[in-house]
């Protein structure tokens, strides 16, 4: 086992150093500097991947955006590196893991990627990564995407990238997304996704109480009537500034705040709290399945799904593809953690979570992500308190 383990690792480092000798060859010294500078060289990735930036800043204005408690402005910046010096500073981070198992790619988490000012660039990003890396990549937008953009999308990505787009509400999108294109704009950019031969999925995020109940079965029959395959869902984050724009938008936010952890009056200025959903989101799946679509609580599982890849949170839910994950044997977790500088000193594994508790201080951000990348399941590498042993 300790073989294996350590096979998979050398595999993943020289891959990835023959994947950055490729694009530094093409690549000027300056351009290599800023892309070694860059965030995306930097950065761990979260538990659903990295972000990449192909603009800063937004000009929507959705009233439940947090884009902007976080210092990004009303404005639309192109990023400045070109799509070789983005998959560079990838290439470049110590915790990116290149290839089809590595890590997962997610693009518009603080623009709108498909605004006129920088479709080109994320159409050169998206080409970039799939002809260097092949790692899962995935969108979300709330443009419309003409069918040219959707065919252009289908030719650079063979077909496998995964297309999230948004629709909140309906009766109140004009009060909340003041400045983003018309749902039915959005129902056109589903139907052209399709028609390209594309897996276009409904992004209902965020739910928001009090109105997502009252709108989720109207926006997902539209969705299933342009051509969505399936539905992600995602949780509410609330500032005090964001509960402040949604009331002067119209809605009764007490029942948000209902749903808090903690009263509003105890909240600090620019943290994002997240708001209770769980009960909601439960129906959205429910009606979503009976309309024939495929369900999914994060947006990283649509992700795999459209890359033809089953992780074991999806196996759980009855949803294998060509692409499985590896069976989770302790003594291959224990390889892995010693080779990279640490002790397993407890290994959980339940419903696709998996838990690693070490007994040194490691990287544990660069555990997770290989772990992650061989057994495609969750994981969590934290500091042991004193508990040894094993348990499933």
């Amino acid at each position: 086992m300790t073989s294996l383990s350590a096979s998979a690792i050398r595999e993943i480092l020289e891959e990835k150093s023959r994947l950055r000798e490729l694009l530094s060859s093409q690549l000027s010294e300056s351009e290599k500097k800023s892309a070694e500078r860059d965030y995306h060289a930097k950065r761990p990735p979260r538990p659903c991947g990295i972000t990449v930036h192909t603009a800063i800043g937004c000009v929507y204005q959705c009233r439940y955006c947090y884009i902007y408690d976080m210092g990004f402005k009303i404005e639309v910046k192109p990023y400045p590196l070109r799509g070789l010096q983005l998959a560079y500073a990838l290439l470049s981070n110590k915790y990116f893991i290149p290839g089809s198992r590595g890590t997962y790619l997610a693009i518009g988490s603080i623009s709108e990627p498909f605004h006129p000012a920088v479709v080109n660039k994320t159409l050169e990003y998206i080409e970039a990564f799939y002809r260097y890396l092949n790692n899962p990549v995935q969108f979300s937008t709330k443009a419309y995407l003409s069918s040219q953009v959707c065919e252009k999308l289908a030719n650079i990505s063979s077909k496998r990238i995964s297309p999230l787009v948004t629709v909140v509400s309906l009766s109140e999108s004009a009060s909340l997304e003041p400045y983003a294109p018309k749902p039915e704009k959005r129902f056109e950019t589903i139907r052209n996704l399709r028609e390209a031969g594309l897996k276009p999925f409904l992004f209902l995020r965020p739910v928001i109480p009090g109105l997502t109940e009252k709108e989720y079965e109207e926006i997902i029959d539209l969705a299933v009537e342009h051509g969505a395959i399936g539905v992600v869902a995602g949780t509410l984050r609330v500032t005090r500034r964001i509960l402040s724009e949604l009331r002067e938008a119209g809605l009764d936010v007490s029942v948000i705040n209902r749903r808090l952890k903690i009263p509003v009056e105890k909240m600090r200025s620019n943290v994002q709290y997240d708001v209770y959903t769980s009960d909601i989101k439960s129906q959205v799946a429910n009606y979503a399945r009976r309309k024939g679509l495929v369900f999914f609580p994060s947006a990283c599982m649509a992700n795999l799904y459209t890359h033809n890849t089953s992780c074991w949170k999806m196996v759980h839910m009855n949803v294998e593809l060509s692409v499985k994950p590896r069976e989770v044997d302790f003594e291959v977790v224990e390889s892995i953690v010693k080779q990279l500088g640490g002790e397993a000193s407890k290994v959980i594994f339940n419903r696709g979570e998996l838990l690693v508790y070490t007994s040194s201080k490691v990287d544990s951000r660069l555990i997770s992500e290989v772990l992650r990348s061989y057994f495609l399941a969750c994981v969590r590498v934290t500091r042991s308190k004193g508990n040894g042993g094993r348990l499933e």
